[in-house]
């Protein structure tokens, strides 16, 4: 058993193996749903006939039994007759209406979703005659079927599943055992090859040597032993030229000089013609053509590192010179070379070597220089400037208090001096209401109305005001915060808001973060709150937080595969917006919604946006037009964990 774990822990790395096994699960995942689907549907058809037929029974049970009391007006007979229906599996819902379609008796509690309901009549024989008296409906739920189709789902996805699981193991370990470890070996061997190791034959350990004998793993094996060979004999053809163009390789892209020094002949490469800018055919290949273009200070030089080549003293050749272009100007060049070939005195008797284009390095060199000449003078004018800069800091920072000073009086004044008219206009609107309302008409009692709710919509926008200018003033005082366990309050306060609402929250367990718990608190209540105002078109209105990786909208933009971030975020399923004007969101004052919708005082959003700003963070919002909104939000790393 222990040897089976340790091999399955190796074969998991086997990516062929893995997407095979994950092909073949998929395909049984996709057939056991087909064929679960299909099953539950025929169960959820014959539950349902059932029901039917358990109605259809009433009218052959019950009908003359009903039909006697209500002849005779027998209420409790009727109701003790309709309690005993209703005790019938699955059964909701009775009543008794007679000739006239009033309801004589009625059992249980109607509903119209999710029910089957059956209507017959009531008849009495009287003096001979058949007479209809009224009619009985039966209402049954089909909650009961249902409950049962979801009982079955699992116990058949859970078997399925098991079914499913051990076929794909089955199946990886039998692609191991035949395919995967013969493929492994194959790739090492093919790794020896590409190391030049070529000297043993590839060879799989398998039995059944015959019936194996031309298969595709034994047509593979021949193949690459086959190449072995190829690539041996092409390797040793190649080690004759190797080391000739060796150097030369590794200047790829530069001018390249192949020197006899026995005849005098050069083979120049067409790129150290152009170089110079010469075609091919425009300079001969001798040793006169490189005399003649070098700068005559340049080539007494080369002329004694080549004296030490040529007596063997040296075996390479290394210089800057200056060579003459076509046009007549001179270009800069660094040449290399080295001595490949000797005669037995040691002597040289071939060269090799490349010219390299340098004169953008010589350029650059000199404007480096000037640069940095250039910079000594701005340090020197930076010194300058320090001199007076803690001067111009006191006077900033006086500044800035006196403005902050300032924005705190104003604020006073906002939160004093303007609420006081306004608490006046409410109450004496709401006195004119109380006390002259029934002198006044419905159009009056309605401007009285609004003026009421403007006065009361000012104080909340100067309460939000308030609330604003405080955020950019206000200290973080910054520690680990359980956003789940906040999230989780938050929500119980809005559904304590909204008792008339059905409201699913969804909140992520274990999600923390750094920063203010107090001002993180009110960023979740905005959002929160948010969510809840536009989903009340939903019942139920479902509103999720938690944390999942996402690309801003930033990194989106500029680049075509942005990375991806874990990011919080507060999803809804209510009225959604155009993204057009996203925008707009976050700015004081901005709606995207018209206030007789949804109300507001526009600066909620714009208050959630400064908190995250404060700690670090950015939001962003994506969204559809009547499919709901996602906030998403970032917040600083905790200072332990920050790269």
């Amino acid at each position: 058993m222990e040897s089976l774990r340790t091999w399955l822990r190796k074969s998991a790395g086997n990516s062929l193996g893995r997407r095979f096994a994950m092909l073949i699960l998929v395909f049984s995942s996709v057939v056991t749903l087909v064929s679960t689907v299909f099953q539950l549907d025929m169960e959820y058809r014959r539950d349902v006939d059932e029901v039917e037929l358990r109605l259809r029974q009433i009218d052959s049970s019950y009908a003359d039994s009903l039909a006697s009391s209500l002849w005779i007006t027998s209420s409790r007979d009727l109701e003790l007759q309709l309690q005993g229906i209703l005790r019938l599996p699955d059964l909701q819902y009775v009543e008794v209406r007679n000739e006239h379609g009033q309801v004589a008796a009625r059992a249980g509690a109607a509903r119209r979703q999710g029910v089957l309901s059956h209507d017959f009549p009531l008849s009495y024989q009287h003096r001979g005659r058949l007479v209809r008296i009224g009619t009985v409906r039966a209402v049954a739920s089909l909650d009961g079927a249902r409950q049962r189709l979801r009982d079955k789902v699992v116990a058949i996805l859970i078997w399925q599943t098991i079914k499913t699981f051990l076929v794909s193991l089955f199946i990886l370990v039998l692609f191991q055992l035949l395919v995967g470890r013969h493929l492994k070996r194959i790739a090492a061997y093919s790794d020896l090859l590409s190391a030049g190791r070529m000297q043993q034959a590839l060879t799989l350990e398998r039995r059944g040597g015959k019936r194996n004998a031309h298969d595709e793993l034994s047509q593979m094996v021949a193949a690459l032993n086959a190449m072995r060979e190829r690539l041996h004999q092409a390797f040793r053809d190649l080690q004759d030229s190797e080391f000739r163009w060796k150097h030369a390789l590794e200047g790829a892209g530069h001018g390249v000089w192949d020197f006899n020094v026995a005849s005098g002949a050069v083979l120049y490469s067409r790129r150290w013609k152009e170089m110079l800018g010469y075609r091919d055919d425009e300079l001969p290949d001798r040793l006169e053509t490189y005399e003649r273009l070098a700068h005559p200070d340049d080539l007494r030089r080369a002329r004694v590192l080549l004296a030490g080549n040529f007596d063997g003293s040296t075996m390479t050749y290394a210089m800057e010179q200056r060579m003459r272009c076509k046009d007549g100007s001179w270009k800069w060049v660094e040449a290399r070379g080295m001595v490949v070939e000797q005669d037995a005195a040691g002597r040289a008797t071939r060269m090799i070597g490349t010219h390299t284009d340098i004169s953008g390095h010589r350029a650059g060199a000199e404007r480096m220089a000037a640069l940095l000449e250039q910079t000594e003078q701005a340090r020197a004018e930076l010194r300058r400037a320090n001199d007076g800069m803690e001067a111009q800091v006191a006077e900033r920072t006086a500044e800035l208090e006196r403005a902050n000073r300032e924005l705190e009086a104003f604020s006073y004044s906002v939160s004093h001096d303007l609420r006081s008219p306004l608490r006046g206009i409410d109450g004496w609107s709401l006195a004119l209401q109380e006390d002259y309302a029934a002198r006044l008409d419905a159009t009056g009692l309605e401007y009285l109305r609004r003026v009421r709710g403007e006065s009361q919509r000012m104080g909340q926008l100067i309460d939000g005001m308030l609330e604003f200018s405080r955020l950019g003033r206000a200290t973080l005082a910054s520690h680990a915060v359980d956003l789940s366990a906040l999230a989780r309050t938050v929500a119980a306060r809005v559904v304590e808001a909204n008792p008339a609402r059905a409201l699913e929250f969804t909140i992520q367990p274990g999600l923390s973060a750094w920063g203010d718990g107090r001002l993180l608190e009110a960023a979740l209540h905005n959002l929160l709150e948010n969510a809840c105002k536009f989903s009340a078109m939903r019942t139920p209105a479902r509103i999720a937080f938690g944390r999942e990786s996402v690309a801003a909208p930033g990194a989106a933009a500029a680049t075509a595969a942005a990375p991806a971030a874990p990011a919080f975020f507060v999803r809804d399923d209510g009225a959604g917006f155009d993204m057009a004007h996203a925008q707009q969101l976050f700015g004081v004052f901005q709606r995207l919604h018209k206030a007789s919708e949804f109300a507001g005082t526009g600066i909620g959003l714009a208050t959630v946006q400064r908190i995250v700003q404060r700690h670090g963070g950015a939001i962003w919002a994506v969204a559809a037009p009547d499919a709901g909104a996602t906030f998403y939000f970032t917040l600083k790393e905790p200072p332990c964990t920050a790269k």
